[in-house]
């Protein structure tokens, strides 16, 4: 049965896209069979996969007589195990409160549920805030993995984000867990980057993650020229880093209690 791993956070800028896209590439590239699904609607996934709009363009919502299967529109990647499909939007989700989204806040769960057992992994990039099409991704997930960039507000941005768990987790989702706060555009030898790696061990010990993604400027330069950056430059810095983190998120002991909030 496929682990279901939802890559969010409140603060946009932080990785959260490329960090979907290489953490998809690298479970797929160490042997495991990988979905990935884009839920944001800004359809970066599909680009730097080298997917049109038309390729990428799917009718899984537009008959709602019909019974909605993922299996029809998935993609297969030039990657090997690795597969790819876009939703972006689903009907009829409320964008505003948590408490006012409608019955197809678990339309998500439904409609993965049957493909779990198709795959080792299920990586969903989400949105970047916590309203909406997120909350769907939420309920779905097994654990999620939080990128956070250094910065002032970063810590207040991780603090909002669990607090969004916990409610998930009291509402909708028990047994949601924490996969790890990942550390992104890290400087080696910066001292606002080490000062704040040290407040997130401290503030987050459990939770926050030994692998940290360095800073890179291959990562823009892959982007501009459409690439994910596993495949455009396996043997920079952050690509082994995101190989190193598949390796700690598949030997970690997920700490988050289901019975208990953070």
């Amino acid at each position: 049965m496929g682990k279901i791993i939802a890559i969010t956070t409140p603060k946009g800028k932080a990785g959260k896209t490329t960090t979907a896209i290489n953490l998809a590439i690298a479970f797929a590239l160490s042997g495991k069979k990988t979905l990935l699904i884009d839920l944001d609607t800004a359809g970066s996934c599909a680009v730097s996969l080298g997917f049109s709009k038309d390729e990428v363009a799917n009718k899984l919502f537009d008959d709602p007589k019909s019974e909605i299967s993922l299996r029809r529109f998935i993609l297969k990647t030039v990657i090997e195990k690795l597969y790819f499909i876009q939703i972006g939007r689903l009907p009829y989700l409320d964008t505003q409160k948590l408490g006012e989204t409608i019955t197809n806040e678990l339309i998500l769960k439904n409609i993965l549920e049957p493909e779990k057992s198709k795959y080792e992994s299920i990586i969903l990039d989400c949105p970047p805030h916590i309203t909406g099409t997120i909350n769907a991704g939420l309920i779905a997930a097994d654990s999620v993995l939080i990128p956070v960039v250094p910065g002032k507000l970063s810590i207040a941005s991780v603090r909002r984000m669990i607090a969004h768990l916990n409610t998930i987790r009291e509402q909708y989702n028990p047994e949601l867990k924490i996969e790890g706060i990942l550390l992104t555009m890290y400087e080696y030898n910066n001292n606002l980057s080490f000062t704040f790696k040290k407040e997130l061990f401290r503030n987050y010990p459990k939770y926050t993650l030994n692998t940290s993604i360095p800073k890179s400027a291959t990562v823009k330069e892959a982007a501009a020229k459409k690439k994910s950056l596993l495949i455009y430059h396996p043997n920079d810095k952050a690509a082994k880093a995101y190989f190193r983190l598949v390796d700690e998120i598949s030997e970690r002991k997920l700490l988050f209690n289901s019975k208990g909030k953070v």
